[in-house]
């Protein structure tokens, strides 16, 4: 208990879930356990990402994320809908022959966790017109810190907050 293994270069996000605890077991047993464990998972996810390529629920936080949730705090489902089913080169128009639709986004975005370790589901917001269901940024910066490709342009030189120091051009 309270075990936090030396995980293996390349080995992060769900992969690095998965095998945390399997790796905490090794190294508990000792032996040459620790070694063929750790050979044992850098093969196994170097397999998984070289034949995955990246699975629609991770896509859909990522286009959340670049691509909807830009600027803003909350927005209702339907914006949100509207939003995905007209990105180009995306798979939300066409989901087996059919668009993307509240009860499919709502099931997909369930099957991760907020900050509070609590499904991540719609909610109400306030608008003009009443009340309508939707998302909040803030429920899903989990599952994107978690799960999601660093964003567009960024690096691990990057800093995600604006630097106070000048520029230097």
């Amino acid at each position: 208990m309270g075990a936090w293994p030396e995980m293996p270069e390349g080995v992060t996000d769900r992969p690095g879930d998965v095998w945390e605890p399997l790796l905490a077991v090794a190294d508990a047993v000792g032996g040459n356990w620790p070694r063929r464990a750790r050979e044992a998972c850098a093969a196994l996810v170097k397999a998984s990402q070289a034949n995955d390529k990246g699975s629609l629920g991770v896509r859909l936080l990522t286009d959340l994320r670049d691509h909807v949730l830009i600027g803003v705090d909350k927005l209702p489902t339907v914006a949100i809908l509207d939003r995905l089913n007209t990105l180009d080169d995306a798979p939300w128009a066409d989901l087996n022959g059919r668009p993307l639709d509240n009860r499919r986004l709502s099931k997909m975005l369930s099957e991760y966790m907020t900050a509070d370790n609590e499904p991540i589901g719609s909610r109400n917001i306030r608008t003009a017109g009443g009340v309508l269901k939707g998302f909040f940024a803030k429920d899903l910066e989990d599952a994107w810190a978690r799960y999601c490709p660093p964003p567009p342009g960024a690096t691990s030189a990057t800093p995600l907050q604006p630097s106070s120091e000048p520029l230097n051009l």
